[in-house]
């Protein structure tokens, strides 16, 4: 028989909840128990206090355990009442080139060096290299078997709608393997006479702080590939002359964030003795979905040309404190030259710096030197089409410039 509220009524399990639900209502009754036991000088303690005692915690400190982090405020060891305007690799300038060249004191010269643009006019590449390349680019792209979950895609015009998830190569590995494939390809046709006397490192990172007009700037960038020579760059002949952008009314330290915790150490990741320590030439990528504008919107191409010359200008001056010291101001004694390329896996942008001085300030008569090109695409698109690669705009200019640029010395 299924049970029913009138069968339940009856039931002993009801009956039994409903006597705990009466009684629980009950209020205790003041018996005069406990003046009598306070007269008698018995104490009188509550339940609670002996079934829940209270128990006082020590701490103690454990080697190996994770240490309790610091407040950021002015007890932090690193807390300085000069504010500093620190820049790193998720900065982005938002003058673009323009306040690329106020803030570190360069001009512009829309050309590469004249040994360079040499170079790459004498060129005389053997016909398979362009296969080669075309090669490199496919196995970077779309031949690689590394499968992992991708970026979100936005849709502009629908916003809060969600795409499915897709799988594939990751950014840093296709510009990883495209780097360290255009580079192989560069030293087969150097051979050993120039291949020995370069030396490549992975991440290698960079700071160096500098004074501009009153302001402290402090830079701290990461170089995804170097490579280093067994004797610095030849400085440029000749002498340019150019006058820096007006920013007014705006200021060149402008979207770079403030901070009052940071360390002013100068940074360079081989020591002077080491006969490959001179700074070659600096491959740099550009993320998308990392490098963003603090209002959200896409960075143009003149911001992205900027962050070229401050990751050259920031290898440059750490490299001239290591070799002068820190407190060195000035002109330095022998210009140092970097050479800068930086990625996306598709768009290349070559750029020179000669590091002339470290006077940033607007009265500086010296000028650092900032030789350069519009962007380049390797190719338009790199895909697969019915099952089969695809390689669609193939540019070999781009692997020209990116030879004469390892050649260079």
């Amino acid at each position: 028989m299924r049970l029913t509220n009138t069968l339940c009524a009856q039931h002993i399990g009801w009956h039994f909840k409903k006597h705990w639900l009466v009684q629980g209502r009950r209020v205790p009754k003041e018996t005069g128990a406990v003046a009598e036991l306070l007269k008698l000088g018995v104490q009188v303690k509550n339940p609670e206090d002996l079934l829940n005692t209270k128990v006082e915690r020590k701490l103690v400190d454990i080697v190996g355990t994770r240490e309790k982090a610091v407040s950021e405020d002015s007890s932090h060891p690193d807390w300085h009442p000069t504010v500093c305007h620190s820049y790193s690799d998720h900065s982005v300038l938002i003058g673009g080139l323009p306040q690329a060249q106020v803030l570190t004191n360069s001009i512009e010269i829309q050309s590469f060096p004249k040994q360079i643009e040499d170079a790459i006019a004498s060129q005389q590449l053997p016909n398979t290299v362009d296969k080669s390349v075309r090669h490199a680019i496919l196995a970077s792209h779309v031949l690689d078997a590394e499968q992992v979950k991708l970026p979100k895609v936005r849709l502009p015009e629908r916003p809060a709608f969600n795409l499915p998830r897709s799988y594939g190569i990751s950014h840093e590995r296709v510009n990883r393997l495209l780097v360290n494939k255009l580079l192989h390809e560069s030293e087969k046709l150097a051979g050993r006479s120039v291949s020995v006397r370069r030396k490549l490192i992975d991440n290698a990172s960079f700071k160096s702080s500098l004074n501009k007009d009153g302001d402290l700037l402090g830079f701290s960038i990461n170089a995804e590939k170097v490579v280093f020579a067994n004797r610095a760059i030849e400085a440029v002949k000749g002498k340019f002359e150019g006058d820096l952008p007006d920013l007014y009314p705006m200021k060149s330290t402008i979207s770079i964030p403030k901070y009052h915790i940071y360390q002013t150490e100068n940074l360079y990741p081989l020591r002077t003795d080491i006969s490959c320590s001179h700074p070659h030439t600096i491959f740099t990528v550009f993320n998308k979905n990392l490098v963003k504008n603090s209002h959200g919107s896409e960075v143009t191409t003149a911001q992205l040309q900027a962050r070229t010359l401050v990751k050259a200008f920031v290898v440059a001056a750490a490299r001239a404190k290591q070799l002068h010291g820190d407190s060195v101001e000035g002109a330095l004694p022998k210009p140092i030259v970097v050479q800068s390329v930086q990625t996306d896996g598709r768009t290349f942008h070559f750029g020179v710096l000669q590091l002339n001085t470290l006077d940033l300030g607007a009265n500086s008569t010296t000028k650092n030197y900032w030789f350069h090109k519009q962007n380049y695409d390797l190719f338009s698109e790199c895909t697969y089409e019915g099952g089969r690669t695809h390689l669609d705009n193939y540019n070999g200019d781009v692997f020209r410039i990116f030879n004469a640029f390892y050649n260079n010395s």
